[in-house]
């Protein structure tokens, strides 16, 4: 088989993240072993494409690039995707002799086995995490200090594990610290930059530092993301909920540029629109009805957007009962009495919250600890 010069030249990169990556571990700190973690992911991703590159790929070339994929993976922090690597390892092991596979899985088999251990025996002294599923909505506010305990020992320990970060995100956002919101938020999306989940919620709290200047990212540095994404999507079809997610901080932009009197708010507002055009069309991998509401909220965000200053009282009724009173979420009627950037989006951002919690994630992650 022919090496591809793009091929030879990813391994290259993906060699050069992890060096890099065994550097930061050294450290041992916290922000260290995050960035480690992150670079790890980057190598592993980088297996996976530069295998795609190569034609009639021999059975021991496609066991190679597993085994190294999956421990990039386990020396990421993350067992969760390690172990649907290891299936991968298993499948490619079938398919050469059973030598060539002990000879390539020697080491990869012994640091994948210790690591799903130690993650199983730190959720099992994390009941109130795992009982409930991960789902920080459902724990008692009386276990919450213990829960907070237990997801500070998993973050540590297993800084790599996007689900954790989520559920970081999750009992910030219920606690009203959006900072610690958005940082947690924008750690899972590094870890896993291509899930649209995680795109789509990036985008809202994206939004969430349009619609309150207090927040740590400006409005200008949020702005330019929105930009960037905006650039991005017009080069590229993305999944639904991103769009609904574009729309959103669209419209927190729209509706900030306005009451401060700016030109840029004709640009987002033809943003918004555009975003709620698209993503009526486009499916999801979170819920078929993702383009539904979307469409409910088209007419309404063409209003708001050309005319906000025609949101009368029966307006914002329709508004809040197409966008916002749905599977997506509620606002309360209080969020809608004063159409302000901050108290229009509070409700689509608080019960999008749902989304921070895959559940086929935390379902692997729970039965780990609960089948020990």
């Amino acid at each position: 088989m022919k090496m591809h010069d793009g091929y030879l030249a990813l391994l290259a990169s993906g060699g050069k993240r992890k060096l890099r990556a065994n550097s930061l571990l050294a450290y041992g700190d916290e922000e260290s072993r995050f960035e480690a973690a992150v670079l790890f992911h980057e190598a592993a991703d980088i297996e996976r494409r530069a295998l795609s590159l190569l034609e009639d790929v021999e059975p021991e070339t496609r066991l190679r690039a597993a085994v190294e994929r999956c421990a990039c993976l386990v020396m990421g922090f993350d067992v969760v995707e390690a172990a649907r690597a290891f299936r991968e390892v298993e499948e490619a092991s079938a398919a050469v002799p059973q030598e060539t596979a002990d000879a390539h899985r020697d080491r990869l088999d012994r640091l994948y086995f210790a690591a799903r251990k130690d993650l199983t025996e730190v959720l099992k002294r994390a009941p109130v995490l795992t009982s409930s599923r991960f789902r920080w909505e459902e724990i008692a506010e009386t276990d919450r200090p213990r829960a907070r305990a237990e997801l500070d020992t998993l973050l540590q320990r297993f800084p790599g594990e996007s689900t954790f970060h989520l559920v970081d995100a999750r009992a910030a956002l219920d606690e009203r610290r959006f900072d610690d919101l958005g940082r947690a938020v924008r750690r899972a999306h590094r870890l896993c930059p291509d899930n649209p989940l995680l795109r789509a919620y990036l985008l809202l709290v994206t939004a969430q530092s349009i619609a309150y200047p207090g927040s740590a990212t400006t409005r200008e540095e949020a702005e330019a993301e929105l930009d960037r994404t905006y650039q991005e999507l017009n080069r590229e079809a993305a999944d639904g909920v991103v769009y609904l997610g574009f729309m959103t901080a669209s419209l927190a932009a729209f509706l900030a540029a306005f009451y401060a009197g700016e030109d840029a708010a004709e640009v987002h507002g033809e943003r918004a629109r555009w975003a709620a055009e698209i993503g009526a069309q486009r499916r999801s991998i979170i819920s078929e009805d993702i383009g539904k509401h979307i469409e409910a909220a088209r007419p309404l965000i063409e209003l708001l957007t050309t005319q906000p200053q025609m949101l009368t009282a029966i307006i914002e009724s329709t508004l809040r009962e197409a966008l916002l009173n749905s599977d997506i979420g509620r606002a309360s009627g209080e969020s809608l009495r004063q159409p302000k950037a901050a108290s229009l989006i509070q409700g689509v951002i608080s019960q999008a919250s749902r989304w921070l919690t895959p559940s086929a994630e935390l379902a692997e992650l729970s039965e780990l600890a609960l089948a020990a």
